[in-house]
């Protein structure tokens, strides 16, 4: 009896130490906001519905600034590091394919019940006949002003600018100046970054301008069109209507919040710090239309999720796309960071038209214009951003500005 056992017992062991362990697959991502409501979802909600849904699977989410989300990819590409999954702009899409480091997603997409409910936003990624991104929300770059400053001034909150003379002559009334110094600015401009290129390019298509050549061939910034442009976006940081330095967040609360500001351009971001930070303030808060000086335009853009072709886990890492854009986890990310949803089923979802001011970001869509999808354009962006900062801080005349840009465009197109 007791050989039997020993020989059941070692049979055991053996079955035991021949069976595979199980096997975890882990998901890196990098997702591109470091918003506290944000993050708190990703992290306490929808990774655990994911994991809890694929055991096999472990989601590993790290949360990079969106000014250094580029630098690190950069770096961890070029070490063979970069994450399965990673967040961006659609505007890269371009750049990272020419590179070949990311995957198509046209076979995963072709198999995907959902991909109807996306409608034209699954193209927002494509680059040369195909597609790399999957939309997570939208931004743009609209007025946004604060009613109680409006009535305040003598204005009309009903009726917000239109064209950019009404833009010049509400920020001065709105200003407030105490000595030599603005207290609070009647319109807050951006001067550098990505930001200033993101607004200043929206005047000049609303200026019946054009960044590039119809071929790409060549920058068309610098023509007439774009040195009026750049004169007038300059010319309201006058020190009487805006500063040269863009405002700077009071604590956790947005310039417009605060009331440093009057009015802005901006994403439908600041209206998730609204809620979260001020939402006393909230109430007060409106969304302007898109100005339109030769031509009503204004920039749009889609944020959404890439598959590395690095990653060793693609079957893995696009389930996890899947899970991240499903109409529930878009509805948390979105309520959160306050985007447009890039989905045809949710623009009528409740928490989108109980608030007027999202309303008025789809409405602007008619006006809609994206950065363009070439592969040199994350290099031409911050070309621009820095020429725009010398001519703001009065470093270069604006002609000297774009014609510098321009130059150094021409050379990497």
């Amino acid at each position: 009896m007791l050989r039997a056992r020993t020989i059941c017992c070692t049979l055991v062991l053996l079955l035991v130490l021949t069976i595979p362990a199980f096997a975890e697959t882990t998901v890196r991502i990098w997702f591109a906001d470091t918003a506290e409501p944000v993050m708190r979802v990703v992290r306490e909600s929808i990774v655990p519905e994911f994991e809890k849904a694929n055991p096999d699977i472990k989601l590993k989410v790290e949360f990079i600034p969106w000014g250094e989300l580029s630098p690190k990819l950069l770096t961890a590409f070029a070490g063979g590091v970069a994450p399965d999954v990673f967040m961006h702009g659609q505007a890269a899409t371009a750049g990272f394919a020419a590179a070949s480091q990311i995957e198509p997603l046209d076979d995963y997409i072709a198999q995907w019940s959902a991909a109807n409910d996306f409608g034209p936003t699954l193209n927002s990624g494509e680059y040369m006949g195909k597609k790399y991104l999957v939309p997570l929300y939208g931004s743009a770059n609209l007025l946004i002003y604060r009613t109680d400053f409006y009535e305040e001034a003598g204005l009309d909150p009903k009726l917000p600018p239109t064209n950019w003379e009404e833009l010049a002559s509400a920020g001065q009334k709105l200003a407030i100046k105490k000595g030599d110094r603005l207290v609070r600015e009647g319109i807050d401009l951006a001067s550098s970054g990505t930001n200033a290129q993101q607004t200043w390019t929206t005047f000049l298509w609303q200026n019946g301008g054009s960044l590039f050549s119809d071929d790409y061939a060549k920058a068309a910034f610098n023509d007439a069109k774009g040195v009026e442009t750049l004169e007038f976006y300059t010319g309201l940081m006058d020190g009487n209507i805006a500063d040269h330095q863009q405002a700077e967040a009071v604590g956790s609360l947005p310039p417009l919040a605060a009331g440093t500001v009057a009015m802005q351009f901006a994403g439908t971001e600041i209206l998730g710090n609204f809620k979260t930070y001020a939402p006393d303030k909230y109430p007060f808060v409106k969304v302007g239309v898109p100005l339109e000086q030769q031509e009503k335009a204004a920039w749009y853009s889609f944020a959404g999720l890439f598959l590395s072709r690095q990653s060793t886990n693609k079957d893995a890492a696009w389930k996890a796309i899947e899970h991240l854009t499903c109409k529930a986890s878009l509805e948390q990310i979105i309520q959160a960071v306050g985007g447009l949803p890039p989905r045809v089923s949710m623009q009528n979802a409740s928490f989108i038209q109980e608030d007027g001011n999202l309303v008025m970001f789809l409405k602007g869509m008619e006006a809609a214009r994206f950065n363009p999808n070439i592969p040199q354009w994350t290099k031409v962006r911050d070309i621009l951003a820095r020429h725009i900062e010398r001519a703001a801080f009065g470093v270069s005349t604006p002609e000297e500005a774009l014609s510098e840009a321009a130059a150094e465009v021409n050379r990497i197109l």
